[in-house]
């Protein structure tokens, strides 16, 4: 499948960013994140519409969008901890696919190809560049039918709760006009101040010529309803249910290769909008989550999927955010879920970090442009090693996209439970 790049340009506000609001302060956790980026691909079916006309429409409305979402089309200022909203603009993409999205969406969808729908251009080796933009976008149009759009935006300014809300917002703005769009709130860089005492994280490290490979696993309703019974008396949710078996996969990968079993950290965060007993809007743009932080101990615990979703659980109840009535309590806690996973990762060799992160429950197919919601919401490959767990379309399975040492996914993809409970 070749994907074709016809032109590449900045697309700016359609109104000048009043001169009032031309500096966001980052947050506190925007200041902790590592300068990674999120990237995000929605695929459409195609409705008839010209490419032409599909081009047009989402780069006007895009333009519009982004006098909602202004800090997107500015640029990191990395000493001031800022960003300056100069309305420099987001980078955006056209291209072209031979073949069919359809065919591709029944094919065995590799990860390398799924990777050309997003652009990569505009990311840096160690986080936004000074005077990289914020976001980039790439429409690719299948000349047999279909389109997709691929997003990419820098952690360092949005979680991935704020940049679907700017995908669903851009499609209500494409679909129904910029009238329809309720303008997100910019304010957690005064609810939670940038410290000078924090430096700016530097991205997930990997050891000098480490490979990661990325593969996408799949949980189908069936699958998941098997493991959700085999996990017994625990009543897990399915996304527990699916994050204990692949943590489970990896306590073992790691037992493999060292010849026992190991203290293992399970990080997910989780979006704090709604879940602390302080007033933020829901509506908050940028970064708002907290670690929860699972840990397993081999000498206290078997592993065995029932102990490992247990622990989940309890950890959930340990740190729980809905307690917490004070911004400074808030930060605390933040900070040190933060510094606890960092620690773990950076300076003790013999416990295994794993990131987990759950894309569920969150509207990734609501974003109609005015020709339809996706069919399907893909992640890409990353750098560094993390699960991302994501629903499919009609919300009874899960897609696991697991990012690993190459040698460490050569045990992981050979495991029993894997090979039982998912496909690629």
């Amino acid at each position: 499948m070749e994907v074709q790049i016809l032109c590449k340009k900045m697309i700016r506000p359609s109104s000048p960013t009043p001169c009032h609001l031309q500096t966001m302060k980052l947050s506190l956790i925007d200041q902790i994140i590592p300068p990674t980026h999120i990237n995000m691909i929605f695929y459409y079916s195609s409705n008839g519409e010209k490419a032409t006309e599909r081009f047009s429409q989402l780069e006007q409305s895009l333009a519009e969008a982004l006098t909602k979402y202004y800090p997107l089309a500015g640029r990191l200022v990395v000493n001031d901890l800022s960003v300056d909203c100069n309305d420099q603009g987001v980078q955006f993409v056209e291209a072209e696919v031979t073949g069919n999205l359809a065919e591709f969406l029944r094919s065995e969808r590799e990860i390398e190809v799924v990777d050309k729908f997003v652009p990569w251009d505009h990311i840096g080796a160690c986080g936004p560049a000074a005077g990289a933009p914020l976001a980039a976008v790439q429409i690719s149009t299948f000349d047999c039918g279909g389109w997709v759009l691929g997003i990419s935006v820098s952690h360092k300014v949005a979680d991935l709760y704020s940049i679907i809300g700017f995908v669903n917002g851009w499609a209500a703005a494409s679909r129904s006009g910029i009238q329809t769009v309720a303008a997100p709130v910019f304010e957690l860089g005064s609810l939670f101040p940038t410290s000078n005492l924090l430096p700016l994280n530097p991205p997930p490290s990997m050891k000098k010529g480490t490979k990661i490979v990325t593969r996408r696993f799949f949980f189908g309703e069936l699958a998941i309803q098997a493991l959700v019974r085999e996990a017994g008396g625990a009543a897990p949710t399915r996304v527990a249910a699916a994050t204990a078996l692949i943590w489970k996969a990896l306590i073992g990968v790691a037992q493999a290769k060292h010849g026992h079993l190991r203290t293992s950290l399970l990080v997910h965060p989780m979006n704090l909008r709604g879940n602390t007993g302080l007033s933020i809007p829901e509506n908050s743009f940028g970064n708002m989550p907290m670690l929860f932080i699972t840990r397993f101990l081999p000498e206290e615990r078997k592993k065995e999927l029932s102990e490992l979703v247990s622990l989940v659980g309890e950890s959930r109840r340990d740190w729980d955010p809905a307690k917490i009535t004070n911004l400074d309590d808030l930060c605390a806690m933040v900070s040190s879920s933060f510094g606890e996973a960092r620690r773990e990762k950076i300076q003790n060799e013999r416990v295994d970090v794993h990131l987990c992160a759950s894309w569920s429950g969150l509207p990734l197919y609501e974003a109609d442009f005015g020709w339809g919601k996706p069919v399907w919401v893909s992640s890409t490959s990353t750098p560094y090693e993390v699960v991302s767990l994501i629903d499919n379309r009609s919300g009874d399975a899960i897609e696991a996209w697991v990012s690993l040492n190459q040698n460490d996914m050569l045990h992981f993809e050979r495991d029993s439970d894997i090979l039982a409970f998912t496909s690629q």
